[in-house]
């Protein structure tokens, strides 16, 4: 992790009570792991069933990359990029149970479950200066639940969250995770399987992994004290039962 982005976090953290100490604060179960690992909707459905907030930070990332490409600019331009986050943060309004990203009155969201939107968070997600910047609104937007937040990302637990109340690192196996996203893209599970898609989502996927996992900021890591995840053999419905599970057992009320 960036030092200077590592300081200021320890700073801003110290500043107030840890995460589910406070009176005041809400509890945070952070849940980290790599791309079509399942956090989304194990994460959306098991706080429908706990009455908790979801907070997807990877829509924030992807609604700066889409915004940078909108305007021409450059993943490199730190300064163009921490303008547009700052304007994105006072602009921006949000539907966390619909799970909807509005900048502007826009309405993001289709937008933001593209391929290219996906490899663009990724691309700006190594830039220390969005990380920096994206820091204080993550944190903001997952405290202000009334009860509890599920936030789910590459560097909850590690980074934004590195005292919350629960950590989980969720994954699959790779063959896994590609049948989940070519199954999201067809529209269903009943479509025949196209295997040269499946072949190149898979690639995508491993350099994806790579790219998040060899990044000099915040990497994609498994805190130590996070429970450890496989998806891979299980239904979404079962392993939102086992995340809930997890919750009421490890986050007191």
């Amino acid at each position: 992790m960036n030092p200077e982005i590592a300081a200021k976090a320890k700073e801003e953290l110290s500043m107030k009570p840890s995460v589910g100490k406070g009176k005041e604060r809400c509890k945070i179960v952070a849940v980290d792991g790599p791309a079509g690992s399942g956090k989304s909707s194990v994460c959306a459905m098991a706080c429908q069933q706990l009455g908790w907030t979801y907070v997807n930070t990877g829509f924030l990332y992807r609604s700066i990359a889409l915004i940078c490409r909108r305007q021409n600019g450059s993943f490199q331009d730190s300064e163009l990029l921490r303008s547009i986050v700052r304007d994105f943060t006072e602009n921006l309004s949000w539907d966390p149970k619909a799970g909807k990203v509005f900048y502007l009155g826009e309405d993001l969201s289709d937008a933001l479950y593209t391929d290219q939107a996906g490899k663009d968070a990724s691309l700006i997600a190594k830039n220390p200066a969005v990380r920096e910047e994206l820091l204080p609104l993550q944190r903001k937007l997952s405290l202000q639940s009334p009860i509890g937040a599920i936030v789910d990302g590459r560097d909850i637990g590690t980074v934004v969250f590195p005292d919350a109340d629960f950590k989980v690192f969720m994954t699959a196996s790779i063959e896994e995770r590609a049948k989940r996203r070519l199954i999201q893209l067809q529209g269903g599970p009943d479509k025949e399987t196209d295997r040269s898609k499946l072949e190149e989502i898979k690639s995508s996927i491993e350099a994806r992994d790579k790219q998040d996992a060899a990044r000099g900021t915040s990497p994609l890591k498994q805190a130590d004290d996070a429970y450890f995840f496989d998806t891979s053999d299980i239904s979404v419905e079962r392993a939102v039962a086992k995340l809930v599970e997890l919750i009421k057992s490890n986050v007191t009320s």
